[in-house]
């Protein structure tokens, strides 16, 4: 059968995996005259295989048409890669279903934006109370209590939280990414939840600062040169 889609379709890869080891026979069309992706699916044509116009988009060459890329993948796997019995079907699904909850939603927001796929939303924080900063493993309890409270926004963000100095002189700071353009915090009733104590500040990805802070916050070493104060210790959100 044939595979719709665009050129470098991470979803579609799916489908092309599953063939290559089943050894289905699979037409990729992604590029003109086979298909063009904004014009191809939107004819009545595609749009009658296919009504929501989604790709990838899969036609099998006797007209059985399927969308969604774990169903394509699915239908073109073989035995042993859909399982031979109710149980092994049901952990390949449960593991499918797994990357798409779970490893997805933090990629998008994370990892897409630094292969180009998607853009992300880069704030820094930085705690507006630090006379309240005493011992710093209160300072640490803050940030992970923080952290706790925040469960349900997992899948939306990523952050490195650091906080630099020692006792009595201490600063926290750090660097969320979200997925879309805006504060995270405020779209949930359940995320709004410590942020007030922090100044944020959107950050230009394509800026030289941005790039060092990124690369500083994310591997926990570096000059730090817009704190002042010596790392102490880090706490990944994720």
């Amino acid at each position: 059968g044939t595979l719709y889609t665009y050129p470098e379709n991470w979803r579609a890869f799916k489908a092309q995996i599953a063939a290559q080891y089943s050894g289905a026979r699979l037409k990729v069309a992604s590029s003109a005259p086979a298909f063009t992706f904004g014009q191809t699916n939107r004819t009545p044509a595609f749009l009658n295989n296919f009504p929501l116009g989604k790709v990838p988009a899969f036609q099998g060459d006797d007209g059985f048409c399927l969308f969604e890329s774990n169903a394509i993948a699915h239908y073109l796997s073989n035995e042993a890669l859909r399982g031979s019995s109710p149980q092994a079907q049901s952990q390949v699904l449960q593991w499918v279903s797994f990357a798409d909850a779970e490893i997805i939603p933090p990629a998008s927001a994370w990892v897409f934006p630094t292969l180009g796929i998607m853009q992300f939303n880069k704030q820094v924080c930085t705690y507006k109370y630090p006379e309240e900063l005493t011992m710093t493993f209160m300072s640490c309890n803050l940030i992970m209590g923080m952290f706790q409270r925040l469960d349900k926004l997992r899948k939306n963000g990523f952050a490195s939280v650091i906080l630099f100095g020692g006792n009595n002189d201490s600063s926290i700071s750090g660097i969320w990414i979200f997925r879309g353009q805006d504060l995270a915090f405020t779209l949930s009733d359940d995320w709004q939840i410590d942020y007030e104590s922090y100044a944020w500040r959107k950050l230009d990805p394509d800026s030289d600062e941005t790039k060092t802070m990124v690369k500083e916050y994310f591997a926990w070493e570096g000059e730090f040169k817009h704190v002042g104060k010596p790392f102490n210790q880090g706490k990944c959100f994720k």
